[in-house]
């Protein structure tokens, strides 16, 4: 049966009624005004299929990042330590400018902080959804990351696509390009389970005060004066800070 998650995130978006923070205006997307937009469609929202493998049986034996209920791992994880999580929207030309300086801030702060992203697909982003399906669908062959940046590097191409075929069409062509099993790819860009995790961690930014992206949380707060253009070194003293280190 066919999904509609963007359905689900539009209903929850237009009662939004936050301010947003005039320095994040200028370097993030989203906030209460762009959250009542029409979302993406059912129509090029690629539908749902039943899963046959979770996440975390590709990944133990594909790569070292592994997810968790924290999220997608960036760094080693590390047991004990606070976690900071980007909330990410694929489809964000500010969280593609964010995307390499907290691949650094990762490592910056690996054995210190776990780093972790999740998914934040805003309404205002038509392909959002579906972009996120494909990193997903990436993640299940261990190259979750790998297929974010691709996805981030060629915005241009496929932000504007408007059918499910045509979105289908290009990101089973980058995963072509990254090596991965196209036929196991195409398959599992229509999983139940990878839609849910999507929207639930779409709820779970909303629940932490999350309205625009980028935007980093930590210990269930949004970490204050942090967007796309924020340094490496300033974001790793931000996030030691938030977490009291």
């Amino acid at each position: 049966m066919s999904r509609s998650l963007p359905v689900k995130l539009s209903a929850r978006a237009r009662s939004l009624a936050l301010p947003v923070i005039a320095l994040l205006a200028l370097n993030a997307c989203g906030g209460a005004a762009d959250n009542a937009n029409s979302p993406v469609t059912p129509s090029t929202t690629i539908s749902s299929a039943p899963a046959s493998a979770s996440n975390q049986e590709f990944l133990s034996e594909t790569e070292t990042g592994v997810r968790t209920q924290d999220g997608y791992h960036l760094n080693k994880v590390t047991e004990g330590a606070p976690t900071v999580t980007l909330f990410t929207d694929l489809e964000c030309p500010y969280c593609a400018k964010a995307d390499p300086t907290y691949a650094q801030v990762a490592g910056e702060l690996e054995g210190t902080m776990n780093v972790t992203v999740k998914h934040f697909p805003l309404p205002m982003h038509d392909n959002a959804v579906p972009a996120a399906q494909a990193v997903q669908a990436a993640e299940l062959q261990g190259t979750h990351q790998k297929m974010a940046d691709h996805i981030y590097k060629h915005q241009s191409e496929w932000k504007e696509l408007t059918t499910s075929e045509s979105l289908a069409e290009a990101f089973t062509g980058y995963a072509e390009e990254l090596g991965l099993d196209q036929e196991q790819f195409s398959a599992d860009l229509t999983r139940d389970d990878q839609f849910d995790l999507i929207q639930s961690e779409y709820e779970e930014g909303k629940t932490a005060g999350v309205t625009g992206t980028p935007q980093f949380v930590v210990d269930g707060q949004v970490v204050a004066g942090v967007e796309s253009s924020t340094s490496v070194e300033a974001m790793v003293a931000a996030f030691r800070k938030a977490a009291n280190l």
